[in-house]
C-alpha cells in the first residue's frame, strides 16, 4: 500500500521486534476480532485481544496456524471476492460463532491481509438499528406531510398514527381544554376500542401533574387519574406530554401500550410529537383567525364599496403618482367618464379645472387635506362647465402616502335650488301682497257689479244702454277671474297626497267636457296601456292640471274643430322607471316658437282670452308632485308629456 505513506520511509527506524509490537498495538485498536494473515504461507501472523476474548483461544491456538484452524468453512480470502462474506469462527468450548469476514490487503501484493471478524449478532443488531432508524425517518416524514392537510382532525389523526409507530404504542389520545370549565376532554384517538379504557374527561389537576413529559409503568405507583385508568385496563406503559407553550398549556398527549420495550428515546419522542401537534394546532388557530380577519376585511371593503357607490358626491381615488385608481358612479355622471376609461389616467386629464386644483393635489401629496370651492369650475367630458366643490384628503400610513381621495360636489343643482328657494320667497311675498291687493280690488268690483245691477233695473227693456251694462259686467267678471288666478298661483300650496287612479280620473274629466267637445266638433279618445295606473297625488290638484291642459287644447281647436287624445304608458327611459307618462295631444294650430320658450312663465299666453297663468299653475302642481312636464309643438298640433310618480308600495299588473 502506498496511500498516505511517508515520502521518507527511513524515518520509521524500527527494529524487527519494535515493528511487531507496533503492529500488535495497532490491531488491538480494532474493536472487533481481527487477525493479520499471510495469504501466501496460509499462516496467522498476529491476533488482537478482542479475538482472544471472544473465542477463549490462546496464542498457541492461533499464531502460525492456517486460517481454517479458526475459520473452518472459509473458502475465499481474496479481498474482493471474499470480502463481507459469512463464516463460522471456532470457539474453544462453545459452538462455532457466525461472523462476517471483512478482508483488507496490507500490501500491494496482497500477500499479507487483515481479516476483521464481525460477529453476526452485532451485524444483525446494526442492521436492525438501521432499519429502526429508517422507520423513524419514515414516520417523521409522514407526520410532516400530514401538516399540509387543510382539515385539522385529519391532519392530527395522521400525525397520531405515525406517532403511534414511533413510540410503539397501541393507542394515542389527545385531550383538549373545553370551554371555560377547567377540564380536559378526550378529543381524538387512534383506536376508540382501546381509548375507552381511558377517562373521557380529565380535571385540571391531571394537567398540573403533567407539566412535563413522563413515563409510567406498573412498577410505579398509580397517582393520577390517567395512571389509575391505565393500570386497571392492563396497559404496560403510559406516556404523557403536555400540549402548548410554557405559559399556556391547553391539552395533553397520552400514549399507552399493552407491551413495553424499554426505549430510551420514548420520552424525547413524546416531547417532539407534543411540540409538533402544538405547532399544528397553533397553525390551525392562526389560519382560522386569519380567515376570520380576511372575511371581516372583505365585509368592511364591501360595505365601503357600497357606501362609495351610493354616495351622491363623486369619489375619485388616486394613487400616489396622481393616476386614477377608481371613480364611483356619481363621479362618472358628474365628469362623463366611465371608471374603465378613467382607470390609470392622470388626474389632470380627467379632472379639468382651475389652477387651484393642482395646488390642492400638491398639498395632498404632502399630507395636507384641502377644500377647494368658491369660484372653482370643472369641465364635463362633453365640454360644458359647472360650478363644483372638491375636497382632497390624503391617506397616510407611518408617514407614507398610500392614496388620495377626492370628493366632488356638483353645485349646479344647489345653485338651482337656491334660485328656486329665492323664487319661493318672492312668491310668498307676492302671495301676501296679492291677497291684500285682491281683497282691496274685489270690494270695488263687487260695488261696481251691484251698481250696474241697479242701473239695469232702472232702464227700460228696450233701452240701448243694456248692452253697455252687459259689456261692463263681462269686464268685471274677467277682473274677478284674473284675481282668482293670481291668488291661486301666488298662495302656498298644501296638498293631501293619496293614491289616485288615473284610469278613473281622466275618463271622468273627459265625460264632463263631452258636451263642449261635441259642440266644437272635437273628437276625443283615451287609452291606458297600464292597468290601474295609480299615482301619488292630490285629487283636486291633478284634476286642475288636466282641466287646464284640456282647456288649452280645446281653445286651440275652437275655430275649426279637431281631435284630442290622451294616452297613459310606462316610461321608455329606465331613469324614469318610477313614473307613468301621460301624453296629451291636440290637432290645433300649434304654439309659436317665441311663446313656447316661455310657455310655463306667468302671464305668457297665445290666446286673447287667457290670463297666462294656467300652464304656470300646471307646472307648479306637477313639480310639487315630484314630476315633470314637457311640450312639443308644430304646425298642426301640440303634444304635452306629463310624468307622475307611481304610488309607492304598489305593483303594476
Amino acid at each position: 500500500m502506498t496511500q498516505n505513506s511517508s515520502e521518507n520511509p527511513a524515518r520509521f527506524n524500527f527494529s524487527s521486534n519494535e515493528g511487531m509490537q507496533s503492529i500488535q498495538t495497532l490491531i488491538n485498536l480494532i474493536p472487533d476480532p481481527a487477525v493479520i494473515y499471510n495469504n501466501a504461507g496460509d499462516e496467522i501472523l498476529v491476533a488482537n485481544n478482542p479475538l482472544f476474548l471472544l473465542t477463549g483461544l490462546g496464542e498457541s491456538d492461533l499464531l502460525g496456524k492456517p486460517i481454517k484452524s479458526i475459520l473452518p468453512n472459509l473458502s475465499d480470502t481474496d479481498p474482493v471476492s471474499g470480502h463481507n462474506k459469512p463464516a463460522l469462527l471456532r470457539h474453544k468450548i462453545q459452538p462455532l460463532i457466525p461472523v462476517i469476514v471483512r478482508i483488507f490487503p496490507m500490501t500491494a501484493s496482497e500477500e499479507n491481509e487483515i481479516l476483521i471478524l464481525k460477529p453476526e449478532e452485532a451485524h444483525l443488531a446494526s442492521k436492525k438499528k438501521s432499519i429502526a432508524r429508517s422507520e423513524l425517518i419514515r414516520n417523521l416524514h409522514v407526520m410532516v406531510e400530514a401538516r399540509g392537510n387543510q382539515e385539522l382532525r385529519t391532519t392530527l389523526l395522521q400525525a397520531l398514527e405515525a406517532s403511534r409507530e414511533l413510540i410503539k404504542a397501541d393507542v394515542i389520545c389527545l385531550y383538549k381544554a373545553s370551554g371555560t370549565i377547567p377540564r380536559l376532554v378526550q378529543y381524538l384517538s387512534t383506536d376508540d376500542s382501546l381509548s375507552i379504557g381511558l377517562p373521557n374527561r380529565l380535571t385540571s389537576a391531571d394537567l398540573i401533574n403533567s407539566q412535563r413529559a413522563s413515563l409510567w409503568t406498573p412498577e410505579l405507583p398509580a397517582v393520577t387519574q390517567l395512571q389509575k385508568a391505565a393500570a386497571s385496563f392492563g396497559f404496560k406503559f403510559l406516556v404523557t406530554s403536555p400540549l402548548g407553550r410554557d405559559s399556556a398549556k391547553f391539552g395533553l398527549l397520552v400514549a399507552c401500550g399493552k407491551s413495553f420495550d424499554d426505549n430510551p428515546d420514548m420520552l424525547p419522542l413524546a416531547r417532539l410529537i407534543a411540540s409538533y401537534i402544538t405547532g399544528v394546532m397553533d397553525d390551525q388557530i392562526a389560519l382560522h383567525n386569519a380567515n376570520n380577519l380576511n372575511n371581516r376585511i372583505r365585509q368592511v371593503v364591501k360595505i365601503q364599496n357600497e357606501i362609495i357607490a351610493n354616495l351622491d358626491a363623486g369619489v375619485v381615488i388616486l394613487s400616489p403618482d396622481l393616476t386614477i385608481a377608481e371613480i364611483n358612479p356619481a363621479a362618472e355622471n358628474i365628469l362623463g367618464y366611465a371608471n374603465s376609461e378613467a382607470l390609470r389616467q392622470h388626474v389632470d386629464s380627467i379632472l379639468i379645472g382651475s389652477e387651484s386644483l393642482g395646488t390642492a393635489f400638491t398639498s395632498a401629496m404632502q399630507g395636507i387635506p384641502t377644500l377647494t370651492g368658491g369660484d372653482l369650475t370643472l369641465h364635463h367630458r362633453d365640454g360644458h362647465s359647472f360650478p363644483a366643490q372638491v375636497m382632497t384628503a390624503p391617506v397616510m400610513s407611518n408617514g407614507q402616502l398610500l392614496s388620495i381621495i377626492s370628493l366632488i360636489r356638483d353645485l349646479s343643482e344647489e345653485e338651482q335650488n337656491q334660485a328656486a328657494n329665492k323664487q319661493l320667497e318672492q312668491r310668498a311675498i307676492l302671495g301676501e301682497i296679492t291677497a291684500i291687493f285682491a281683497h282691496e280690488v274685489r270690494n270695488p268690483i263687487n260695488a261696481i257689479m251691484l251698481s250696474l245691477q241697479v242701473m239695469e233695473d232702472n232702464l227700460d227693456e228696450d233701452d240701448e244702454n243694456h248692452k253697455w251694462i252687459e259689456n261692463m259686467r263681462d269686464e268685471c267678471n274677467k277682473l274677478l277671474y284674473l284675481m282668482e288666478s293670481v291668488l291661486s298661483f301666488a298662495k302656498p300650496l298644501e296638498y293631501k297626497m293619496s293614491g289616485i287612479d288615473l284610469d278613473t280620473m281622466i275618463p271622468r274629466l273627459l265625460e264632463r267636457w263631452h258636451p263642449r267637445l261635441l259642440l266644437l266638433n272635437i273628437s276625443s279618445y283615451y287609452k291606458s296601456e297600464v292597468e290601474h295606473p295609480i299615482v301619488e297625488g292630490d285629487q283636486r290638484a291633478l284634476e286642475q292640471v288636466f282641466t287646464n291642459l284640456i282647456s288649452n287644447a280645446v281653445n286651440a281647436m275652437s275655430e275649426d274643430g279637431g281631435s284630442l287624445g290622451i294616452n297613459i304608458t310606462e316610461t321608455e327611459n329606465e331613469e324614469d322607471g318610477n313614473f307613468y307618462m301621460i301624453t296629451l295631444t291636440d290637432s290645433g294650430k300649434g304654439i309659436p316658437d317665441e311663446i313656447r320658450a316661455h310657455l310655463f312663465q306667468p302671464f305668457v299666453t297665445g290666446s286673447s282670452h287667457g290670463t297666462g297663468l294656467g300652464l304656470a299653475i300646471t307646472q307648479r302642481i306637477i313639480t310639487a308632485h315630484k314630476g315633470k312636464i314637457e311640450v312639443d309643438s308644430f304646425a298642426g298640433g301640440t303634444i304635452f308629456r306629463i310624468y307622475l310618480m307611481k304610488k309607492k308600495g304598489l305593483t303594476d299588473t
